[in-house]
């Protein structure tokens, strides 16, 4: 079985064990709230099924929308639910359309998504003893999206609550024109089996992971992703001005933390951003089976401060708090986006492979070479570097706090380049966006290649901190060719004794590469043009 189809099987069983949870817990009818199911008619008549929870004690009570995930249904966010109706909220906790128990067909937060909200909120309003001022919405990845993007288009919103949500689609689903073809081949393949997804979300789903896309197809999916995407419409939200939480992982596979971080920037109400190990929606599946979880309590904190204004501690406290990898460690709080980055940054430069059969690994050098080198490697060709299985490898983090591991000993280093940095004094704080130079010669006009960061112990195996991939196209066959890499902003905590490694190949399963064919993939630096990676720490 190839790397690939068991990374697929691997995360669709993962979210399938997600959308399938449906937790027991309607003891809570003996509490003080009563539940009940209703299928909710939207305006446009599709039946939205809706699980009720109201307070027995007399209202206005405030009002709490509860938006399933992707592929869930009606009772995927019971525990949640109960626990705001205990705290005293009226809960609608519904599933999306195409969805669950909802009619309807996928629209991937389109219109018909975001008016949906707003009719849940007019079926609460007259159906409940709901406080129209103090009404606050809620969700994980799916519905975390559709959730924000209401906030733009329904002012009755005070408060937004998203757990592992995005803010700009396009760059999602690609980097540096490189598409995601696993993540989309996952989302998609769930989506036909959990739901019934519109033509058109049929056809952009599986056009993302196409490897004979099209440049006018690329341009559609784009032009669909950005009508979905918040980051359009920072004006609108900026508008309502809603109080808004998010709550993300730095290894999401899905929606990278730096989209989150950068609209969390742009925004001008009240808001506040969390950052923590793991990978997309880990770290809040654990608050909904029932499980303490510090991610849910946020949210419970945000609405009680924020919709209910029962309790406005939060509100007190730093507006970004980031928890760094590897392990398990406390908060960092920081008052901007600003304050997380590190402010000594360390440029290495990497070196010339070393002669001979035994002569190590090239090394990562504080100075740029005095001369020109090159070396080469078989390009179209895998190594054990790799950034693991959505919705899995980085899952096992958020419960280990151990980042994936690669066995950097054994890499083939025919197939991929590994230069190694010096080893730490001290302990390391690395904090921010790492970015890279290389100078590559390719060995046809397109291609790609993947660059890895790892954090090495003594023995050799390397601990992944992050990694990005670079497509190009229009390149001269063997010329030198500069490629500039930004990775996603990471917080961790680099070991005395350890040291980085920068890996670069030319192929990653979770990735669709623009590789054919083989060759000779050169790494180059000259005096004129170095290559080089620069690493932010703090301190």
């Amino acid at each position: 079985m190839s790397r690939k189809r068991a990374a697929v099987l691997a995360a669709v069983a993962m979210l399938a064990a997600l959308v399938a949870w449906v937790p027991g817990a309607f003891g809570a009818q003996a509490s003080g709230f009563d539940t009940r199911f209703v299928d909710l008619p939207a305006r446009d008549g599709v039946l939205l099924r809706t699980m009720v929870m109201e307070p027995k004690s007399p209202g206005p009570h405030p009002l709490a929308i509860v938006i399933s995930a992707w592929g869930g249904g009606v009772t995927q966010n019971t525990v949640p639910a109960v626990n705001l109706a205990n705290k005293g909220y009226t809960v609608l906790a519904y599933g999306t359309r195409g969805f669950g128990e909802s009619g309807g067909e996928v629209q991937v937060a389109g219109r018909q998504d975001l008016t949906d909200v707003s009719d849940v909120i007019d079926w609460g309003l007259a159906n409940t003893e709901s406080d129209p001022n103090r009404i606050g919405v809620a969700g994980v990845s799916y519905g975390a999206g559709i959730g924000v993007l209401a906030s733009g288009t329904d002012p009755r919103i005070k408060a937004v609550a998203s757990m592992s949500g995005w803010s700009d689609l396009v760059r999602s689903l690609s980097t540096e024109n490189t598409r995601h073809s696993l993540t989309a081949l996952v989302l998609h393949l769930s989506g036909k089996q959990n739901g019934r997804l519109s033509f058109e979300s049929d056809q952009m789903l599986a056009g993302i992971y196409d490897p004979n896309l099209t440049d006018a197809q690329d341009d559609a999916i784009k032009a669909w992703s950005q009508q979905r995407s918040p980051i359009n419409r920072v004006a609108e939200i900026n508008r309502n001005q809603p109080a808004t939480l998010m709550i993300q992982t730095w290894s999401e596979t899905v929606f990278e933390p730096g989209q989150m971080a950068d609209l969390y920037t742009q925004l001008t109400g009240p808001k506040r951003l969390e950052i923590l190990p793991g990978d997309h929606a880990a770290t809040e599946s654990g608050g909904l089976l029932g499980l303490p979880s510090g991610v849910w309590n946020s949210v419970y904190r945000w609405f009680d401060a924020h919709v209910a204004g029962t309790d406005t501690a939060i509100a007190a406290e730093a507006p970004i708090q980031v928890v760094p990898r590897p392990g398990t460690n406390k908060a960092e709080p920081a008052g901007d986006w600003a304050a997380v980055q590190g402010q000594r940054q360390q440029k290495l430069y990497l070196g010339a492979k070393p002669a001979g059969m035994f002569g190590g690994d090239a090394q990562l050098l504080p100075s740029a070479p005095p001369a020109a080198w090159k070396t080469e490697v078989n390009a179209n060709k895998d190594t054990l570097a790799n950034g693991g299985i959505p919705l899995a490898t980085y899952s096992l983090e958020a419960l280990s706090g151990n980042p994936p591991t690669a066995m950097l000993q054994v890499l083939d280093r025919s197939s991929g380049g590994m230069w190694n940095g010096p080893k730490a004094a001290s302990a390391q704080k690395i904090r921010g966006y790492i970015t890279a130079h290389l100078v590559v010669s390719p060995p046809k006009a397109q291609g790609t290649v993947v660059a890895y960061v790892y954090d090495v112990d003594r023995f050799g195996t390397g601990k992944l901190i992050n990694y990005t991939p670079y497509t190009w196209r229009g390149a001269t066959p063997g010329a030198p060719l500069p490629l500039d890499l930004r990775f996603t902003p990471t917080a961790y905590n680099l070991a005395a004794g350890h040291r980085l490694a920068l890996v670069v190949d030319s192929k990653d399963a979770l990735f669709i590469d623009k590789n054919t064919d083989g060759g000779k993939l050169g790494f180059l630096s000259s005096p004129a043009d170095p290559s080089w990676i620069d690493v932010p720490f703090a301190g």
